[in-house]
């Protein structure tokens, strides 16, 4: 099969291409050839922008796939712009969309694949209305459509935990026993997959006539709180952490870049259920949550992405604050974001 992946550097997207390669695809590569490659084997690269909707139109209209992998459509325009360069060029497109479409709280848990969208976020109303857009496209000028909704997906090439509050340290900190913050009492449901399994559920779906003009989840089957994922981290880890629970309005009260993902989305419930992917991609998550995490800070130690916690004081400044009854003083806490640095959604 002739893939095209848009993106393919990522998280999730590197461990997409490495499933492909070894079972044989003809992989092409879009993408703006800044991140390096964290895979092996070789793949055809277009270097180029895709938000540059003419150029790359142009680009796309010259050539003919199999299937279509965008893993960074993010805005509404980013899906008309696919529309028009492969209707007619591409069997199957397969787009990366997110359980941020839902919102927060949810309506049940686990949610189904039709639990409505009431998104909360920037990022999520984004996500929602391109996956109205293709989904409607399904079957006009060729072109069959998918949507792929994952969820926290984490594993080699991401840091254990990091994303939580941008803190690289929390696997150093559970390894020596250091206290860790945990966002309201830790009792909230959570999920967390690896990206091997994530990434299978894309392969899986790849010209499979049942995926046709679908959406599916692709989260973990091993559900819990986020209490267990600190457990599960402390195990890995080879420590054993106090945790300090504090509310997800005080933290987002004194850091507001840092605590953006606290606030929007991991304060709510995120479970999902996964059996219409189970029945029509075959997908199951096989990487249980502890192995995950061994293998995240096995990963980040070789790339030397690894964070002491003296490197990084937020934790430390947090928790003392909280537990004298003030705020952190000027200048104790980076309140920085690298998802745009904006203290809102």
């Amino acid at each position: 099969m002739r893939v095209l992946v848009i993106g393919g550097t990522g998280l999730i997207s590197t461990a997409i291409v490495e499933q492909l390669l070894a079972r044989g695809d003809r992989v092409t590569l879009f993408n703006r050839g800044v991140t390096a490659r964290r895979f092996e084997g070789d793949v055809d690269v277009i270097v180029g922008d895709r938000w540059k909707y003419a150029e790359f139109e142009r680009e796309m209209q010259q050539r003919t796939f199999d299937a279509v992998i965008d893993m960074v459509a993010f805005a509404p325009e980013n899906a008309d712009s696919l529309l028009r360069a492969f209707s007619g060029r591409a069997g199957h497109l397969v787009v990366c969309s997110t359980v941020c479409v839902y919102g927060g709280p949810l309506t049940r848990s686990p949610a189904t694949d039709d639990e409505p969208h009431r998104p909360v976020t920037k990022y999520g109303h984004s996500k929602s209305r391109i996956e109205s857009t293709l989904l409607a496209a399904n079957g006009q000028g060729g072109l069959k459509t998918t949507i792929l909704r994952p969820s926290f997906t984490t594993g080699e090439g991401h840091t254990a935990l990091g994303a939580l509050y941008f803190d690289d340290s929390m696997a150093d900190r559970a390894r020596r026993g250091l206290p860790l913050v945990v966002h309201d009492d830790g009792a909230t449901p959570w999920a967390i997959a690896h990206v091997s399994d994530v990434a299978r559920g894309f392969v899986n779906a790849l010209g499979n006539e049942k995926a046709y003009g679908q959406a599916y989840h692709l989260t973990s089957d091993e559900h819990t709180t986020w209490g267990g994922i600190f457990a599960a981290l402390q195990e890995a880890a080879g420590g054993k952490s106090p945790v300090v629970p504090i509310p997800t309005g005080w933290l987002y009260d004194v850091a507001p870049r840092r605590m953006v993902g606290v606030k929007f989305i991991y304060q709510y419930g995120s479970i999902f259920d996964n059996s219409k992917a189970a029945r029509d991609l075959d997908f199951r998550t096989t990487v249980p949550l502890v192995e995950t995490f061994r293998r995240q800070i096995a990963w980040s130690e070789r790339a030397g992405t690894y964070r002491r916690a003296e490197e990084e004081p937020l934790q430390d400044a947090l928790i003392d604050a909280f537990t004298k009854g003030k705020k952190p003083d000027p200048g104790q806490v980076h309140d920085y974001n690298p998802w745009g640095n904006e203290p809102e959604s």
